[in-house]
């Protein structure tokens, strides 16, 4: 039987992000104090509304200079024997784990909100797990490519619970809710 596999992009702290953020801060703030005297108020008004638009923008995207996170170099690897974080390996016997599946990339589902059902899409950048070995406790923030990498996931995590190993897991949908919204995703629309 071959072993389970998923391999996947995690992040880390991002050092810079704060002080790119003070930096932009206190650029505007200089600005609109040098310029006060010069320029009518509601220009002002205007063009710090317009500076805002890259930080609000940065708060909802997945990736940018401003974000507190960036990827990390190293790849975690996650199997029904181990887990590998880098170059690091682990063996899942030793562990007592945690997992939080937030979503995929491109996970649309449907809410009802005022009397209609409107999409929303989820991005795969907010799952977790963290994991203790021998007294030390370990947290990664993971990415899930698609479906694919969420059902991997989730038969691992159904592996080590088999395999004896505590495991804790934390899903925001659940399974049923997940395989729903994808075949309805994987329907032929209808013209």
């Amino acid at each position: 039987m071959q072993e389970t596999v998923l391999t996947t992009l995690i992040y880390k702290y991002n050092p810079y992000a704060r002080f790119w953020i003070v930096l932009y801060i206190l650029s505007i703030f200089l600005m609109c104090v040098l310029l006060c005297d010069q320029i009518p108020m509601y220009i002002i008004w205007l063009v710090l509304c317009i500076w805002a638009i890259p930080l609000v923008y940065a708060g909802i995207s997945k990736m940018t200079v401003f974000n507190f996170r960036a990827l990390d170099r190293r790849l975690l690897t996650l199997t029904s024997t181990y887990i590998r974080v880098g170059r690091e390996k682990y063996s899942i016997k030793d562990l007592t784990i945690e997992v939080h599946i937030n979503a995929y990339d491109d996970f649309i589902y449907r809410i009802r909100r005022e009397g209609l059902l409107k999409p929303q899409a989820a991005y795969g950048n907010n799952n977790e797990l963290l994991f203790l070995c021998n007294g030390v406790s370990y947290d990664y923030e993971f990415h899930l490519r698609g479906y694919n990498d969420y059902v991997t996931l989730c038969q691992l995590a159904d592996q080590w619970k088999a395999a004896g190993v505590k495991v804790i897991t934390k899903e925001s949908f659940t399974r049923e809710f997940v395989d729903k919204q994808h075949a309805k995703m994987m329907r032929p629309k209808k013209r």
